[in-house]
């Protein structure tokens, strides 16, 4: 967070806490740590009853709310670091309590407050899963397959074709699964994202493309990688280039990555109204941004595939 930044929500915070002192004086609060708080109003002669501590928490947990409400928080407590939400992205309203298991197929789906399912369940698989028997796969539950189409080398810079994109298109297709791709980035600027959309595109023109076309951005854990020190714009710019010509082609642009990187490493104001497929592995998800697609863990297990895989909440 840059220090102007860091000024202004420290000032935030004070003026925060100066108007809840203030209300309390104003409400005609008596009280001492040691007894129970009652709080009353002239205005109507009701009364509430505290207990003792609870007025710091009453100011704890506003503050935490108008927190949580506008900013994404990384870290640990109490050392977060503050991420401030995009006001122009548009923002997910999901219940987390309607993501459930399926008892019978031990999957994860996403219902409305109507208990009717609005989710599809998706893997995604390259070359890491080479033995795959997709009618299988269907059978298990699985309604989509998101398949890598290729990559570009973190050190090379070279596009390379997944060496089972072949095999897995054409048995997901074959399988009647409804089927997208993926191309693992390593794009330094605008034109190697068009350069990235192009390849993928020409790799997908003789097949029955009808899911989103993606890019992943995500980590390399090599201080050699060719976008080890790229900044957000370079990095933004390259993600927008892709999705653009991906658009233009007549396809459905998405975007991969996990929570942390697309708040930490791109500009949510310049992509964050494109699809996101969000990666968190957690009970719950904590991303405060609208997302189509949830990668829940990447140790599922499925009959048809003889590895652990990833796994996918896809919300209609």
């Amino acid at each position: 967070m840059s220090k102007p930044a860091k000024r202004f929500f420290t000032i935030l915070i004070m003026l925060i806490i100066i108007g809840m002192v203030a209300l309390i004086i104003l409400l005609n609060v008596k009280f001492d740590k040691s007894k129970p708080v009652f709080i009353s109003t002239a205005a109507d002669e009701r009364e509430w009853y505290l207990e003792p501590g609870a007025v710091a928490g009453l100011i704890d947990d506003n503050y935490w709310s108008y927190v949580r409400a506008s900013y994404v928080l990384i870290g640990d407590y109490p050392n977060y670091e503050y991420y401030k939400i995009a006001a122009n992205v548009p923002r997910n309203d999901y219940e987390v309590d309607n993501f459930f298991i399926d008892d019978e197929n031990g999957l994860m789906y996403y219902h409305n407050d109507n208990a009717e399912r609005i989710s599809h369940v998706a893997v995604d698989v390259s070359a890491y899963q080479t033995d795959v028997d997709w009618e299988k796969v269907k059978a298990a539950g699985v309604d989509m397959a998101i398949i890598r189409a290729g990559y570009r080398g973190y050190g090379s810079g070279a596009l390379v074709t997944d060496d089972m994109f072949q095999n897995h298109i054409e048995g997901a297709l074959d399988a009647g699964l409804i089927v997208g791709v993926y191309f693992f980035t390593q794009a330094i600027n605008y034109d190697e994202g068009v350069e990235e959309a192009k390849y993928t595109l020409n790799l997908i023109k003789d097949y029955k493309v009808k899911g989103p076309v993606i890019i992943d951005s995500e980590i390399i854990y090599d201080d050699a990688a060719r976008t080890a020190e790229l900044d957000i714009d370079s990095r933004t710019d390259s993600v927008v280039g892709f999705c653009e010509t991906v658009k233009n082609a007549g396809y459905e642009p998405m975007i991969y990555s996990n929570r942390n990187w697309f708040v930490q490493e791109l500009d949510m104001s310049r992509v964050g109204n494109y699809r996101l497929w969000l990666a968190h592995y957690s009970n719950q998800p904590d991303f405060p941004y609208l997302y189509t697609a949830w990668q829940y863990t990447d140790e599922g297990s499925l009959s048809g595939i003889g590895i652990n895989l990833d796994l996918n909440v896809w919300i209609e």
